[in-house]
C-alpha cells in the first residue's frame, strides 16, 4: 500500500486503501440486499394471492375466547351462454375446489362441512346461498340436499356449474382426482 505523509512537519505516515466512505456504504447496502433476497427465497415468500370467495371470515386466535369457525360464503352462479365440456384441465385452473357434506339447509342457505379442500384456502365451514328449485332448473344448477356430499368448484365467490360441480359421484370424483393429482 502506498504511504502518504500526514503533514509536511510530521514524520508519521498513514496507510491508504484507496477506498472512500461511499464505497463502504455501497458495499454494506449490497450485503443487506443479498441477505433480504436470500431470506425471502429461503422462507418461500409468495406474493401471489388467490381470490377465494366473497365474505371469507376468520375467527379469533386469542386464548380464552370462543373461537368462531372460519367460513367461506358462496353463491350458486348462473352460467351465461353455453357450457363447454368439463375437463380436469379446466377444473385445475379454478381457485377454489372442495368436497363437502351438506349439514343443513335453512332460509335459502346451505351449510356444508368440508371433507377436503383441493384448491384455495381451507375453512371450517362453507355456506352456499341455495337457489330456489326454479332457479336450479333454469341454471342446470346443483340441488344441495342435507346429508349429501358434493364436489364444488368456485371462482370469485360463485359455485361453477357446467359439470364442474355436483354430487360426489364416481365420474366427477375421478375428474377431481385427475385435476388435483389425488
Amino acid at each position: 500500500m502506498p504511504e502518504t505523509p500526514r503533514s509536511a512537519d510530521s514524520t508519521e505516515t498513514v496507510a491508504s486503501s484507496g477506498r472512500g466512505p461511499l464505497t463502504w456504504v455501497v458495499a454494506g447496502l449490497a450485503v443487506a440486499v443479498i441477505l433480504v433476497v436470500g431470506g425471502v427465497a429461503l422462507l418461500g415468500g409468495d406474493d401471489a394471492e388467490v381470490p377465494l370467495a366473497d365474505d371469507t371470515t376468520t375467527g379469533s386466535d386469542t386464548p380464552g375466547e370462543d373461537v368462531e369457525p372460519t367460513v367461506t360464503r358462496l353463491d350458486l352462479g348462473q352460467e351465461g351462454g353455453r357450457c363447454m365440456q368439463p375437463t380436469a384441465e379446466a377444473l385445475a385452473e379454478q381457485p377454489l375446489a372442495l368436497e363437502a357434506t351438506v349439514v343443513g339447509v335453512d332460509d335459502g342457505l346451505a351449510v356444508l362441512e368440508p371433507v377436503e379442500f383441493f384448491a384455495g384456502r381451507a375453512t371450517d365451514r362453507v355456506e352456499v346461498v341455495a337457489p330456489s328449485e326454479s332457479q336450479q332448473a333454469l341454471v342446470g344448477g346443483v340441488a344441495l340436499e342435507e346429508g349429501s356430499r358434493y364436489l364444488l368448484a368456485a371462482v370469485e365467490g360463485r359455485v361453477l356449474g357446467c359439470g364442474l360441480s355436483g354430487p360426489a359421484e364416481p365420474e366427477l370424483a375421478e375428474m377431481y382426482a385427475e385435476a388435483f393429482n389425488r
